[in-house]
């Protein structure tokens, strides 16, 4: 009873509910956990570098999954009178950090590569269980990386299609160090000793390096959103064209502006309008161009900004605004 109350107290179904956005990413902080426990202490008792320093990544990636806990908390807010423009540079944040963390791994591992070379290191003890847990581990991560993929899909965050990639990335590495174990326990076996510790700790620098590939790619897409840069040119054509199949409604397309937080899209248009124009037809117009954008980014939100023209179509008797032709006007 003592055990309910204290599960009850906890409140692990709430924690758990899969309908929430932080669903998937407490998942992977649980995954997360028991491989960076499990791979440290097995790494640091059998003397496998690979396998510790795959255990650090694991580590670093339970303090991703805690940075994304919080990010995604943030960024799924909507934008508010204090933040116009969302919260979705958490994520970025997040992303950042992340490659900061790996590049001190990368340093790490460096570091025990040379003592291995030097003579200083340990040999590699018990390669069963260290085989076994590294196998695992695999399935684990790969799981994993399935799981946040669809889940990054159904709710439009790019921060969980980042650590969907992470997750990947990991599972690709876990099979580097199973590979590594296997050759180590095919050379301990024929006395070769020496050069399993050193094919060891090799093994663990190309992995670490490796896996500095997503943080690194995902570090410049989260500078470049920091910075406020514009959608890619594919993205700004397809708007733009969006804009040109409504050009017949407005006298005048000025400008675009436009920039991503998190999962956010913001698009301003600047446009010219007749100067007697309604705001019922201005609302209308934008609801319409807002409607088509959303159709092709569903994230996305749209501002207009309409300044009226100068009126010289309005000379004589005639009205000659091109605009007044058009059927829906």
């Amino acid at each position: 009873m003592t055990v309910y109350k204290f599960i009850s107290a906890l409140n692990l179904k709430t924690y758990f509910d899969s309908s929430s956005p932080l669903f998937s990413t407490r998942i992977s902080l649980v995954a997360g956990v028991f491989i960076a426990v499990t791979g440290i202490t097995l790494g640091l008792l059998e003397g496998s570098l690979a396998v510790q320093i795959n255990g650090v990544i694991a580590a670093i990636d339970v303090i991703n999954s805690i940075l994304l806990l919080s990010a995604v908390g943030h960024s799924s807010r909507k934008p508010d009178s204090i933040f116009n423009y969302g919260y979705g540079k958490y994520e970025s944040m997040s992303m950042l950090l992340s490659a900061v963390l790996m590049l001190c791994v990368a340093a790490y591992a460096l570091l025990e590569m040379t003592r291995a070379f030097g003579g200083t290191g340990s040999d590699v003890g018990n390669y069963y269980a260290l085989v076994s847990f590294s196998a695992l581990s695999f399935l684990i991560m790969w799981r994993m990386s399935k799981f946040q993929r669809t889940h990054a899909k159904r709710l439009g965050m790019p921060i969980l299609e980042f650590d969907a990639d992470v997750w990947r990335s990991d599972s690709l590495i876990e099979l580097g160090v199973l590979s590594n174990l296997i050759i180590g326990f095919v050379l301990i076996h024929f006395a070769f000793g020496d050069y399993a510790r050193q094919i060891d700790s090799i093994t663990a620098l190309a992995l670490t390096i490796y896996a500095l590939r997503v943080p690194l790619k995902g570090s410049v897409a989260a500078l470049n959103q920091l910075l406020d840069r514009t959608l890619s040119t594919n993205a700004q054509d397809k708007i733009l064209s969006i804009v040109k199949d409504n050009s017949d409604k407005m006298c005048k397309f000025v400008a675009m502006h436009s920039r991503q937080s998190g999962k956010d899209i913001f698009i301003e248009l600047d446009i010219v309008l007749p100067f007697d124009f309604s705001m019922k037809q201005k609302t209308d117009l934008e609801r319409k161009l807002q409607t088509a954008i959303k159709k092709s980014y569903p994230t996305a939100i749209t501002r207009i900004y309409a300044l009226s023209c100068n009126g010289e179509c309005n000379g004589g008797k005639k009205r000659n605004c091109p605009i007044y032709f058009n059927k829906n006007y």
